[in-house]
């Protein structure tokens, strides 16, 4: 089949079944997003509450799993659930997009009822393989599958930084990128063939992988096809919308600002149709594959009965979940362009840093980026061998002062002595009481981490309050720490200290005695921010390098960002809050909120 063959009979078809293509895809998501999350976050909240767990991280699983086995339990048993439904979602979006495809009667709890029986098909291997493969395609297949249900399976930022930053690392890792991608083709029809095909799922995995041979770069080349025109019909609408509004800008400026929120309101909705499209495309690729290959039984289209009363109500109904998304989203977009949710975040340079201007968390550093006037200066503290603090991040010297030590192995009179080197710079290693010295003679504030180790003393965290405590609270300092058992001794034995726990990962919002919570970017949404919000805690995003994640993290309000690129903070709070036009506003909105109906308060 050539190229032109594939691509416009698919696009003739979406077009003409539109009403039944978006009534399935916007149908399912709303369920999704309007019942089932919030059912699964109260079920997950109840869960923690009534065994009395504060939070959930890599640094509790073990105390969860032997001193709370039952919330454990729970646990397991709810994210069991959440897969299912993942699947379940899937394969409702694959029998109905076959139903529509076939002229056969659209019936949604016809649909569901269908998903539901697939899985008693399913075996434990087939399950495992089927979790194996969405895991492994997850970085390509939000492009044909956006759930909600999977907008926590992330790869948190600083772990792809620690990759890029090693060039064995980056390497391998695109080799990974590559061959996950290979599995993804390869394996394209296996979830059409289990969940409508009649074989054993075990005898599908093989079959599946057969039915793709020689078929790798056909369908590269289509998906490819697929993504150019997505790309071409996305950055269209915005260009024709953006340049309308900006005729309206200049020339219609008494009614702008209605235009701008219908503008942006019928932009939302274009880009909820092209993802439609998207899905629609490159699952009606894996069904066709499918059928050629003989894993599923080929379903030439019937002759429709009631074509045209069928037709009218798919559309009216697909009209409707389109009107109460750009309703709903307008409400947010007037508030947004009207200047309502301007938000100036507190600037916040990551180890005393801006642009590998010096050594991190050093004092010849900190006077450089003190300069450029922060909100604060987050850095680092450990304990050191005499239970003196020394301002150190790494646990182990190698990579700044090429010394095979920790800093808990030396004293501080022997730390202090240290040259470290980063960026081109060299400094000497800095004591805590210098540190602190410095900065209150830069009148710059203070954000300390406290970081911990097995070693530390028994009384590590009574002795730094011993010292400590009266300055930082004068000098109106914070504190923050990825060890829980530092920010609840904190807050228990020196109440008016601001102290921020820091999360590496947004999994169940915390219930914690904590000021503020310190968020890896990546996986922070507008649901943690309002919980947040709801009980007067803060949060501060770190590390927020990117300007366009910089905007993200404005849209979502968030109360501090920290970053290794301060002037470009600066500059882009700056920007973004000197009244920029509606345009400009439009197209910055839509490059930061591009989700199935998650809108900012989600």
């Amino acid at each position: 089949m050539n190229k032109k063959a594939f691509i416009l009979p698919e696009i003739r078809d979406f077009f003409k079944r539109w009403g039944s293509y978006l009534t399935l895809i916007i149908g399912i998501n709303l369920i999704v997003s309007l019942i089932l999350i919030p059912i699964f976050n109260w079920v997950a909240e109840k869960s923690l509450q009534l065994g009395h767990i504060g939070y959930v991280s890599y640094t509790n699983l073990g105390y969860i799993i032997t001193h709370a086995p039952l919330v454990a339990l729970s646990l397991v048993l709810l994210l069991l659930v959440i897969l299912l439904t993942v699947y379940l979602q899937f394969s409702s979006l694959m029998i109905g997009i076959q139903t529509i495809r076939a002229n056969r009667p659209f019936r949604i709890l016809s649909i569901f009822k269908q998903a539901f029986h697939s899985l008693s098909r399913l075996t434990v291997k087939t399950a495992l393989f089927f979790l194996g493969y969405f895991i492994v395609i997850l970085p390509f297949g939000k492009f044909v599958f956006n759930s909600q249900l999977l907008s926590k399976a992330k790869v948190p930022e600083f772990i792809g930084e620690y990759i890029l930053a090693n060039p064995w690392l980056t390497a391998l890792a695109a080799v990974l990128l590559i061959a996950i991608y290979w599995v993804a083709v390869r394996f394209l029809t296996l979830i059409p063939a289990v969940i409508l095909g009649t074989e054993s799922s075990n005898a599908m995995i093989g079959e599946s992988f057969r039915a793709s041979r020689h078929q790798f770069w056909r369908l590269t080349w289509r998906i490819f096809l697929i993504t150019l025109i997505s790309t071409v019909l996305t950055y269209g609408a915005s260009g024709l919308i953006y340049l309308f509004q900006s005729y309206l800008d200049t020339h219609a400026a008494s009614s702008a600002l209605g235009w701008a929120v219908g503008n942006l309101s019928l932009l939302e909705i274009i880009q909820q149709i092209i993802s439609s499209f998207n899905t629609v495309i490159v699952l009606r690729v894996a069904l066709r594959l499918a059928e050629d290959g003989g894993l599923i039984a080929h379903e030439p289209p019937l002759v429709p009965v009631q074509p045209r009363r069928h037709k009218w109500i798919m559309r009216s109904v697909a009209v409707l979940f389109l009107l109460i998304v750009g309703i709903s989203m307008s409400f947010y977009n007037f508030a947004y362009l009207d200047g309502l949710l301007k938000s100036n975040p507190l600037t916040i340079s990551h180890r005393g840093v801006d642009d590998g201007n010096g050594v991190q968390n050093t004092i010849p550093a900190l006077e450089k980026t003190s300069k450029e006037n922060p909100d604060y200066v987050e850095m680092d503290i450990h304990e050191t061998k005499d239970h003196q603090f020394v301002v150190m991040h790494d646990e182990n010297l190698e990579a700044l002062a090429g010394v095979n030590k920790r800093p808990h192995d030396l004293t501080l009179a022997q730390l202090t002595k240290l040259t470290v080197r980063e960026n081109g710079h060299s400094a000497k290693i800095a004591s805590f009481d210098d540190y602190l010295t410095s900065a209150e003679r830069l009148h710059q504030k203070l954000l300390i981490e406290i970081k911990t180790t097995p070693m530390d003393s028994k009384n590590m965290l009574n002795n730094f309050i011993k010292k400590y405590q009266t300055r930082i609270i004068k000098n109106h300092d914070r504190i923050h720490s990825l060890d829980y058992r530092v920010v609840n001794g904190l807050k228990t034995k020196a109440p008016k200290l601001f102290v921020s726990y820091i999360l590496p990962y947004n999994l169940v919002f915390p219930e914690t005695p904590a000021n503020a919570y310190t968020m890896e970017a990546s996986t922070l949404n507008g649901d943690f921010i309002s919980h947040a919000q709801d009980r007067k805690q803060a949060v501060y995003a770190w590390t927020v390098d990117d300007p366009t994640q910089m905007q993200q993290m404005m849209f979502l309000d968030v109360n501090g960002i920290i970053t290794d690129d301060l002037g470009e903070l600066k500059s882009t709070i700056k920007s973004m809050n000197e009244h920029p036009t509606y345009a400009d506003q439009i197209i910055n909105f839509t490059v930061n909120f591009q989700t199935n109906f998650e809108s900012p308060e989600n």
